[in-house]
């Protein structure tokens, strides 16, 4: 990973707002940074401090910065001594990550400093992957792929949900998965209908559907996948519901490119829902951006100012949600090119055809 160009270009994004510095507390933002998985604070000026202790001493070795301190006070006493030693007057913090009573501690610590809270530093800088990013992503969707074909192919009835989870979670670590991305969702029946249902005692039993929200992290990758099936024989509402969810996503796929506004994604899929009859059953944005994070920039919905561009990793996942019976989500994780959409998702998904 380019960690210099990285710390370069934050550097003139901090000169550009008139900032000698940025205390780092966002995991996601150290580790895009510096290579740093720990916990600990980061201080980027004209040089990269971290502020850890002795629990993450060799974890920091590895860390690209020009210094690393271990303060036995813990890491808000590290930073408060780096800025005072740097003699910074004017120092920014990640207003989105810092907390009140942070911020107060570090004014009692350095009641000359002027801290200005900045929003989103980092996090657009983090929007494009390289292709060695992709290329973990890539291997992140793999990861995610195989876990959810082996775990239907085992036919996973008569199990609860919260038992499928762990089962989920346990293939993708086994084949390569550091973690999962977010608590995978495991719905049958009526809790389908709920986007993000957590998962109960509920039996996967049918006739019902079945939807899978689930995404392995490998290397601080995270990837995002979901698919949807029916136990037993799918019934008319099964039928009617998974092929226009089918359909959106595949015109929202189509308008994927760079140059394209975010919103007109969205409305790629939503109007092929809206005239279906289900506009009122898809409440939320058609995808959001992937990466250390899996909810990142940018974000594909109607009312997005975004513009998507080359290099970008997000999800196409449009939904239909029916209180009562259940929901059908499909969802793809995806490069933009200047070309169109490069699916990483490979997990099978039936056509209508299929059903």
């Amino acid at each position: 990973m380019n960690y210099p160009g990285r710390q370069a270009a934050l550097r003139q994004a901090l000169a550009d707002r008139g900032v000698d510095a940025l205390i780092v507390v966002s995991p996601a933002n150290v580790r895009y940074l510096t290579g740093f998985t720990g916990e600990g604070l980061l201080l980027a000026g004209e040089t990269m401090l971290l502020s850890s202790d002795s629990r993450y001493r060799a974890e920091a070795k590895v860390a690209q910065v020009t210094e690393t301190v271990c303060e036995p006070k813990g890491h808000w006493a590290g930073i408060a001594r780096l800025v005072r030693e740097a003699g910074y007057c004017r120092v920014a913090l990640e207003a989105q990550h810092t907390s009140v009573a942070a911020l107060e501690d570090l004014g009692k610590e350095l009641d000359s400093v002027e801290f200005v809270p900045l929003r989103k530093a980092i996090e657009p800088l983090r929007q494009r992957k390289s292709e060695a990013e992709i290329d973990l992503l890539r291997r992140a969707a793999r990861v995610t792929d195989k876990a959810l074909e082996d775990f239907l192919a085992g036919g996973p009835l008569r199990q609860s949900e919260k038992l499928a989870r762990l089962d989920l979670v346990r293939l993708m670590l086994e084949r390569g998965a550091e973690r999962e991305a977010f608590e995978t969702i495991v719905a049958c029946g009526p809790g389908s209908a709920e986007p993000h249902h957590t998962s109960r005692d509920t039996l996967l039993e049918g006739p019902a559907p079945l939807k899978i929200d689930l995404g392995a992290c490998v290397a601080g990758y995270c990837a995002d996948l979901t698919r949807t099936v029916y136990l037993g024989t799918p019934d008319t509402t099964f039928r009617k519901a998974y092929t226009v969810v089918y359909e959106a996503q595949q015109h929202a796929l189509e308008a994927v490119r760079a140059g394209v506004a975010a919103r007109d994604v969205d409305r790629a899929a939503r109007q092929v829902i809206e005239e279906a009859g289900f506009g009122n059953n898809f409440g939320h944005g058609v995808g959001h951006g992937v990466g250390l994070e899996v909810h990142e920039g940018p974000r594909l919905g109607a009312t997005s100012e975004d513009i998507l561009e080359e290099g970008q990793v997000v999800t196409i996942e449009p939904g239909v949600y029916l209180q009562g019976w259940g929901g059908v989500r499909i969802e793809d994780l995806v490069v933009v090119r200047c070309d169109g959409a490069e699916v990483l998702s490979q997990a099978p998904k039936s056509g209508p055809e299929e059903l």
